[in-house]
């Protein structure tokens, strides 16, 4: 192939009579195309180019050739040829039959790094199929890397794609002009489209496919939202113009017309915001088939609608990256999905066969096993028969009192099409239809294969007070159904407090009184199976309302909160209060970081190093404002990574990140991080944008220098040991790069996964194994030469110092502190005169500790009479566990406060800290008795903190299953 052409040929919107054959050129040359028939007979094409935008490897910017061939003959095979200045590209193709009654297509979605590229060229050449849909992702790293086409997918395959068409639709890795110039620009010329080539649709044979840019909702207005920003006006319309579109194009006279309407797009069923913008427009039109991707497994759904049901199946295709096969059905006891009970079945697949005629549709999705050969996952056949689901040995079965029945039978599948079982049950003969199945809170669709039996149960309830003929076919049953229930309860919410309010905690949920009457009732909330607190409400027939609760601890620590009859959730309370250790800042800006964990901290080889070896070991730079980088920055960690995630792991391991999370929005404003197969992500976000790109594999067992720098006139760039490993192009100057300056800079942890609004956080976290040997953060984009020279001579402050924001220095951590309480007394009482005064006397400090053998904590208990004068002090020194002090020697007095000394060791053994959980003090006096606590964080932040005491971070270590976030591609 010619030196000049660099990608391509690669074969577009085949037709019966035209294809457009398109590839990539370094710089513009006269080119002609010619198709040549067996007879001899030429056809030339009509030859246009778009100049790219400028990338690191062609700073003029490459040139993206199209050429559309025109007035062929059907289902024709033919010769081409590409000629300029000597240079020749040639392949063939077959162009389409005029009118197909079978179409063979094949489907694949996320190629990414295209590993199975080699196992893929062996299948289209077995299958032949007509020409390719590519559900999107081409890219692995970001859609602003020319190299991430040319690697991931022209250079994999090429002879392929000379020969065999495709049809492409954005992924959420392919936004950025690269991808439009390759596909959108060129398929644009000459599709049905509404936006230049984003969303488009043809007919082919016996179907309507309309193929779908999901981004402007699946990524930018999910970054927006996730990014807590409002969507831009510019992006609102393109969403609804869009979806204006896709209804008018499957409403058309083509897509009526067709006995089938199929769909595709990147994004997936569960994805929320496809959900709610495409799901109703499909089952509007009555689209038979969807196909996503994005999340990197096979997952199987129906419709929820029992009208619709199994009519509109919808696809997520696994990723074609990694050979995967693998198929798991939906089981009775319990949802594969827990928001989604019509998800039927989840697996992995690479690719898919799907075969059309006006009959039907054949869908049999294949993975790869390790050694290439392909294995069946599943076969969805759907036809145009009406479903025909048969009941028989049903029984209906009283539960209660409140008119809840058990309704089971044996269903049948006797038609030609996978159907949503629908058992249409008459109570007083008004017909309600079940197709939800199993105990509630699990309750989900069935679908039956062709010729497939199921035993079904599901429950009713019949809601009215009265008489009930329940009938289901021929089995009947008669009920009465007494007053329900005054209230029922559902979706109970329970979290703790923030700030002032740390030691509170909010408990809510939604109560509906079940009675077409008035009623005044009380509603019981727990903690630790006791009756906390009621509240007496008065409720109108049928109402429905939000109850609150907010309730004050005393002490911190972990309870379980329930209110009426619900299922306890466990809440935490701030509590204790402990050394974390200080890790000196060399920068002269005083950004002093946070040792968490119990790392090792050790000298090796005159290098100073902290080993991350515990999911809780990391490195916190606590948020500043003045750590805002508007224009740009540069962070550096010098690491020896140990090990890649294992498969049970959160991957995305941090190196350096600050935001929210490393993914799924523009949550970010810095990420270094290492994928789970080694690869190195980087990235910034700006205005609702997550600008992220791929280069570079981690160096794991080895010491490595971590640089990723970025400004916004020359871009991203990053390097490992002062090579550079991937470059970005710049952002305009009034783009925003998102600061997250109310969030820390962290060194070995990160969230992971979507923002979950409930909890300001997503669900899971990362962490990196390994040993951290130095940390900077720049305010400002450094160039590749000053880069090196850093790496060069790394104990050195080197160049751009005015811009050196943080250089943690382990040589110098600081792991001693004091906490004095405030001056207390021991109750709240008015005097009846300015000069009437109580004295107490205190009798027993009972203190709460976690003290490892390496540490200490000593306490001082004060007494004064003005706050001023110390009456008297007894020094303690506390062990481990529970202690018990008598401390009634102290004289009486009306104040008491307590100091506390904490010491901690950090060192090669490991890092040991102490940790006051809480204090207690029994005070009386003449008659009257109480006991003075400290144990919440608004106890402890009305005193004074000095050295390295602060509070432990809330639920960094923990995953919140009770949300559905399926981690996306």
């Amino acid at each position: 192939m010619a030196k000049n052409i660099i990608n391509g040929p690669y074969l577009l919107d085949p037709r019966a009579t035209q294809i457009t054959v398109a590839w990539e050129a370094i710089v513009p040359q006269a080119f002609k195309v010619t198709a040549r028939a067996a007879d001899g007979t030429e056809y030339p094409g009509a030859v246009a180019y778009q100049r790219e935008e400028k990338c690191q490897e062609y700073p003029q910017g490459a040139c993206v050739y199209t050429a559309v061939i025109e007035g062929l003959e059907p289902a024709t095979e033919y010769a081409y040829t590409i000629t300029g200045d000597g240079e020749v590209a040639a392949a063939s193709f077959t162009t389409l039959p005029e009118a197909p009654g079978h179409l063979h297509l094949l489907t694949l979605s996320d190629s990414h790094l295209f590993h199975n590229s080699a196992f893929f060229k062996k299948v289209v050449a077995q299958e032949a199929p007509e020409f390719i849909l590519h559900g999107g992702d081409i890219s692995f790293g970001t859609g602003y890397q020319h190299d991430q086409y040319q690697d991931n997918w022209f250079h994999k395959i090429p002879e392929l794609l000379a020969r065999v068409p495709a049809y492409y639709i954005h992924g959420n890795h392919d936004d950025g002009s690269f991808y439009d110039a390759f596909f959108t620009a060129t398929q644009g010329r000459t599709v049905h489209t509404p936006d230049g080539g984003n969303t488009f649709s043809f007919d082919y044979g016996p179907a309507h496919f309309t193929l779908i840019d999901s981004n402007p909702w699946g990524l930018f207005e999910m970054n927006a939202v996730n990014s807590e920003m409002p969507l831009d006006r510019e992006t609102r319309k393109r969403i609804d113009d869009t979806l204006k579109w896709i209804e008018e194009d499957l409403t058309s006279p083509a897509a009526k017309k067709a006995k089938w309407r199929i769909l595709m797009m990147h994004h997936p069923y569960t994805d929320p915001f496809n959900n709610r913008y495409i799901v109703p427009i499909a089952e509007r039109c009555k689209a038979q088939l969807v196909l996503g991707g994005h999340l990197h497994y096979y997952i199987k759904s129906v419709s929820v609608d029992p009208k619709v049901g199994a009519r509109t199946v919808y696809i997520c295709e696994g990723s074609a990256q990694d050979p995967e096969a693998e198929y798991t059905p939906a089981r009775e006891e319990k949802r594969l999905f827990s928001e989604f009970p019509e998800v039927t079945a989840k697996g992995r697949s690479n690719y898919g066969i799907l075969d059309v005629t006006e009959k039907a549709i054949d869908y049999r999705l294949y993975g790869f096993r390790q050694d290439g050969s392909p294995e069946l996952v599943d076969t969805i056949h759907l036809t145009h028969d009406e479903p025909e689901i048969t009941f028989t040995d049903i029984e209906l079965r009283r539960l209660d009192n409140n008119g809840n029945v058990e309704v089971r039978a044996l269903a049948e599948n006797r038609g030609t099409s996978m159907a949503e079982a629908v058992i249409h049950l008459l109570d007083n003969k008004c017909e309600h239809a079940i197709n939800l199945f199993g105990n509630e809170e699990n309750s989900q669709v069935a679908v039956l294969e062709p010729g497939e039996k199921r035993k079904l149960t599901a429950v009713y309830q019949a809601v009215q007070p009265g008489e009930h003929t329940l009938r289901v076919g021929e089995a009947e049953l008669k009920l009465v159904v007494f007053e329900p229930t005054q209230l029922s309860f559902a979706h109970m919410r329970v979290r703790a407090g923030q700030g002032e309010e740390a030691d509170c905690m909010i408990a809510g949920i939604e109560a509906t009184n079940n009675l077409d009457h008035e009623i005044f009732i009380s509603v019981p909330l727990y903690i630790n199976q006791r009756i906390a607190e009621t509240k007496s409400l008065f409720f109108r027939g049928h109402e429905k309302r939000y109850i609150e609760f907010h309730y004050k601890f005393q002490q911190g620590g972990e309870y379980q909160v329930n209110i009426a009859d619900q299922l306890p959730k466990e809440v935490s309370i701030e509590g204790g209060i402990r050394i974390i250790p200080r890790i000196l800042d060399k920068s002269g800006h005083g950004h002093t970081a946070l040792l968490h964990g119990s790392p090792k901290v050790r000298e090796v080889d005159g290098r100073m190093e902290v080993a991350l070896e515990q999911y809780g070991d990391y490195i916190e730079i606590p948020a500043s404002r003045d750590l805002r980088a508007p224009q740009g920055f540069t962070g550096m960690v010098w690491a020896e990574i140990d090990r890649l995630a294992r498969p049970s792991e959160m991957g995305h391991n941090p190196l350096m990140v600050r935001g929210k999370s490393v993914g799924w929005g523009a949550t970010y404003c810095l990420r270094m991080v290492v994928e789970r197969a080694g690869g190195l992500k980087w990235g910034i976000c700006h205005d609702i944008t997550e600008y992220s790109w791929q280069g570079g594999e981690a160096k794991i067992g080895d010491w490595a220098q971590y640089t990723m720098t970025f400004d916004k006139q020359r871009g991203g760039d990053s390097y490992c040991d002062g090579k550079q490993l991937a470059h970005v192009a710049g952002i305009s100057d009034d783009s925003e790069i998102r600061q997250w300056d109310d969030q820390p800079i962290f060194v070995g942890y990160s969230y992971i996964g979507h923002v979950i609004p409930e909890i300001g956080r997503p669900k899971y976290f990362t962490h990196l194994p390994g040993r951290i040997g130095q940390v900077r953060f720049y305010k400002k984009g450094l160039t590749a030469e000053e880069n090196e020279a850093i790496y060069r001579n790394p104990e050195a402050k080197g160049p751009e110092d005015e811009a050196l924001a943080v250089w943690l220095d382990f040589r110098n951590i600081l792991k001693v502190g004091t906490h004095t309480t405030e001056w207390r007394h021991p109750a709240i009482y008015d005097p009846a005169f300015k000069t009437q005064k109580k004295y107490w006397h205190f009798k027993q400090l009972k203190a709460k500790t976690h003290l490892p053998l390496q540490a200490s904590l000593r306490a001082t208990v004060e007494v004064s009479d003005d706050m001023a004068t110390v009456k008297g002090s007894r020094q303690i020194v506390l062990k481990d566990g529970t202690n018990y002090v008598d401390i009634s020697n102290l004289p009486e007095a009306q104040y008491l406060r307590i100091v506390t000394d904490f010491a901690a060791e950090v060192g090669p053994d490991g890092t040991f800290v102490p940790e006051l959980l809480s204090y207690q003090v029994v005070a009386e006096n003449e008659r009257d008795f109480t006991d003075m606590f400290w144990s919440t964080r608004p106890d402890w932040e009305r005193g004074c903190f000095t050295g390295a005491v602060g509070f432990p971070p809330v639920d960094r270590l923990r995953d919140y299953p009770e949300y559905t976030d399926v981690i996306h591609g």
